[in-house]
């Protein structure tokens, strides 16, 4: 018989981490403010890239991307490289992506980065705190 080899914890982790990720960009990328704000713990900030201020509320963040989800043109992410760590039940997703915005033909890209740290709850990972700015010129 042969034995089936079982990734380790962390390992396992940090696929669950890069699927909470995709599903975040997913969820921003079909303009779902509900999807969104599901993957974030009932405690979470943001620091948005157009944020004006941290947003530390559920219903901040509801507006902030429901404000996203009903542009004319929403934008679009394309996730980049991404660095995940993982320690006892929290974990770190820090990257980069291009935010592309803008009527169909006339898309601009605009380079950023972002931070997630997330923590598990049950069994899912819900971010906790959440920062993305634009990269400098």
């Amino acid at each position: 018989m042969q034995k089936e080899i079982m990734p380790s914890p962390e390992l396992a982790d940090m696929h669950e981490v890069a699927s909470a990720t995709q599903r975040w960009i997913q969820a921003f990328n079909a303009g779902d403010a509900a999807s969104i704000c599901a993957l974030y713990h009932p405690e979470a900030v943001l620091w948005g890239t157009t944020a004006r201020s941290l947003i530390t509320t559920p219903q901040g963040l509801r507006a902030y991307f429901e404000g996203h989800c009903v542009a004319e043109s929403p934008p679009a992410i394309r996730l980049g490289a991404q660095q995940i760590r993982v320690y006892a039940g929290m974990a770190i997703n820090t990257g980069s992506y291009t935010l592309h915005t803008g009527p169909e033909g006339e898309q601009r890209a605009f380079p950023a980065r972002f931070s997630f740290t997330y923590c598990k709850r049950g069994s899912d990972w819900l971010i906790v705190d959440h920062h993305s700015s634009f990269l400098p010129a």
